[in-house]
Parts: structure tokens; sequence; C-alpha cells
């Protein structure tokens, strides 16, 4: 007997059906798209289970996708309601989970500034068919010391050389530097660019891995010489470094500040449109530099912040699963404004975005995955009171007051 999807168990209950929300499976987004279109009065349920889905994902934070994992923590979540009680119809049990699910976004999802108050939900995320936008997807663009620029992305695996003999090796989304031995050529320069809605790896010549996000750049020489290894960031880079006492490794910005390295693991946001520059340590130690010579020496899960408006440099305690989690294919917030919330969303997706009146003051604690198609990124941002409509690659956010 085929499956009535009555209520919202019926769809929490189904594997296609968290595939869909869950932004992994092509073809169960245009199935349920095309059923919703055929079932319309099933709407309300359909509605309800995504909001349940999105709830507890959002509760439980880096969520894998894996369909059996979440049923097992759909099912922990009843199983807690249904423990209260003895005897409890089927129906009461789910309407009773979900309530408990939207207290849990009322105190970690979005807040208002002046107040603790969950508004009244905002309007469904609008697309039309066909109009929703991908993630974002390994890809970038590599200039050689001769001006060529050559297009990457994960399934093009031919190598490539520079004119000093330095071998560049393509595999599965990521570069790899064979700096030549004995070289009498002069330094060449390359240049890594991921576009906005691409990233990338790189491999340096020294062995040191550098990740990079959507809309940065990075130039570094193809062999490091001499005393020093310095590379040139605009945007944002997670830095594993190869250790090197003798040739300490530098990063540095366009505003002029460098991050002195010896040996680290460490992420540096320095996007324009940013307010400051970032430098988050996650383990061993570097010195933050400023470009009228202000000095700070990091210890792990610090972060040194230096204001692109009055160029104060200051230490604060950081989050490192949030700071690093785009690396991990996570969006993570923890009470962001919805200009910064909306900022990663653009550079990830590559869309603009427009506010219809004034931006709210409201902040956002929870997560995304990168994967998830823009619709449904959006759909778990609705809980604001704010909706969302899709206009070719810009979003128009109506702000409810």
């Amino acid at each position: 007997m085929e499956h009535q999807f009555n209520v919202a168990e019926d769809f929490l209950l189904d594997d296609s059906f968290l595939r869909f929300c869950m932004g992994t499976d092509e073809a169960a987004a245009r199935h349920w798209e095309a059923w919703l279109a055929a079932n319309p009065e099933k709407q309300p349920a359909f509605a309800e289970a995504c909001r349940i889905f999105d709830v507890v994902n959002g509760r439980q934070g880096r969520l894998d996708a894996e369909v059996d994992r979440f049923r097992g923590i759909l099912g922990d979540h009843v199983a807690m309601q249904t423990a209260k009680t003895a005897k409890v119809r089927r129906m009461y049990i789910w309407r009773t989970a979900a309530a408990c699910a939207f207290i849990a976004v009322a105190v970690a999802g979005w807040k208002m500034w002046n107040n603790n108050i969950l508004p009244s939900p905002g309007k469904p995320v609008t697309a039309a068919k066909g109009n929703d936008v991908l993630p974002g997807k390994t890809t970038a663009q590599l200039v050689l010391g001769d001006g060529t620029a050559v297009q990457l992305d994960e399934h093009v695996q031919q190598g490539l050389q520079e004119k000093d003999g330095t071998r560049i090796g393509r595999s599965k989304g990521q570069l790899t530097y064979d700096a030549a031995a004995n070289t009498t050529e002069e330094t060449i320069y390359n240049t890594l660019t991921t576009p906005r809605g691409g990233e990338y790896k790189v491999i340096l010549p020294d062995g040191s891995q550098v990740w990079m996000n959507a809309g940065s750049s990075l130039r570094f020489p193809t062999r490091f010489s001499g005393t020093e290894r310095t590379v040139y960031l605009n945007g944002e880079a997670y830095f594993d470094i190869a250790p090197k006492a003798a040739q300490p490794f530098f990063v540095e910005t366009k505003n002029g500040m460098k991050v002195a390295v010896l040996g680290t693991g460490f992420n540096i946001m320095a996007y324009e449109d940013e307010s400051a520059v970032n430098t988050t340590l996650v383990s061993g130690k570097v010195k933050v530099i400023s470009a009228d010579g202000k000095n700070v020496t990091l210890a792990p899960a610090q972060t040194a912040s230096l204001s692109r408006g009055n160029g104060q440099l200051n230490v604060a305690a950081a989050d490192i699963s949030k700071v690093t989690a785009w690396k991990e294919g996570m969006f993570e917030f923890d009470d962001d404004d919805i200009s910064t919330v909306m900022r990663q969303l653009a550079r990830w997706y590559d869309v603009e975005v427009k506010f219809s009146g004034p931006v709210p003051d409201k902040h956002y604690t929870g997560s995304i995955r990168r994967q998830s198609t823009l619709s449904q990124a959006l759909r778990i941002l609705k809980t604001a009171g704010i909706g969302f409509k899709i206009e070719g690659r810009q979003i128009v956010v109506d702000v409810q007051q």
C-alpha cells in the first residue's frame, strides 16, 4: 500500500524526504517538488515536517548527512517526550516533539537584539521553479608566472610545469607544488584565486597546506628561497604550515597586516567588505603585526582582530569550531547579525543581497550545511520573521517589522 503522507511523522520516516531536507540528493529534490505540485493539500504537513527537521538539525549543530543517524536523533528527541507520560497518542507525541524543538529555537535561534522573544514565523522562502541557486563548488583560477591563466576544477587532473622546472600536480580539487632543485631561475610567483562560489586547496612547495574559501586569492612563490617564506592573502584561508625554524613563514594581507608563523595551524579572514582582519590560532604560535608596527602573540584558541577603521589591534578568545567551520563544509553562526550572515551566504552562493527596508537588528545562532541549495539555507533562517525571495542571482530580504 502506498504511503499516504498525511502527517509530519509520515514524511520524517521517509528516507527520500530526509535526503531532500539534507540537500544531498538532486533526484529527491525533483521528486518532492513534483509531488507537492500534484498534492497541494499536503503542504501543511510537509511544511511542518520541514520545520521539525530544521530545528532538530540546528539544535544538533554539525549533523552528518546520514539518514539513519538523523532518524536516531529524531527518535531520541521523541522518546524524551514519551517518557514523561505513559499513554500518549502518536499524533500528540509528534506535536509535543515539534513544540519542544521550537522552544529550542526560541532559546538558541533568531533573537531580537533588545529582548529574547522569538517573532512570529515569517514568510516562507520563495523561489520560482528552476530559480534556486546551487551551492559553491571546487573551482579556482591559477595565474602562472608568465601571466597564463588556467581554469581549475575537481575533474581535470593534468599537471602543469613552470619555466623554472617546478611541477604542479592537480588532483581532486587541489594543487601540489614540487619545486625544482638547484635551479638558477629568478623567483616566480603564482596566484591562485577562488571566485565567489568556489573553494580550493593548495600544497605549497614546502609542504604547507592552504585551504581557500570563496572569493579569495593567494600569491606565492613556486619555491621558497632565502631566510623567509612569504605569501600574500586576500580573502580567507586556513593554513597548516610545515615547521622550519630556520625559515619562518609569513602571511601578508592587503592592509599591511603580517602574520609571522613557526609551524602551526591558523585561519585568516581578510575580506575587504569586513570591518576587521581576523587571525585565529588553532595550534602552535603566531605573531600578528599591524602596518604601524603594533604586534601581539597569540596562544591557541585566540583571535587577533585588526580594525580597518581605526587600526586597533585586539585579542579575544576564539570559537575554533565556528571560525574553521567553512573548511569542514558548514556555516556556523553564534549571535551573528543578519548582515554578517548574508555576507557569508553571498560569497558562497555568488549572489547579491538586497534588503527591502532598514537592515533589522537581529542575531542568529545555528548551523547550515554549505552543500545546501540557497533556498534550503534560507528556509533555516526564516524563523526570524523575515521572508526571502530569490530573483536570479539576487536575494531580496523582505524585512517584517
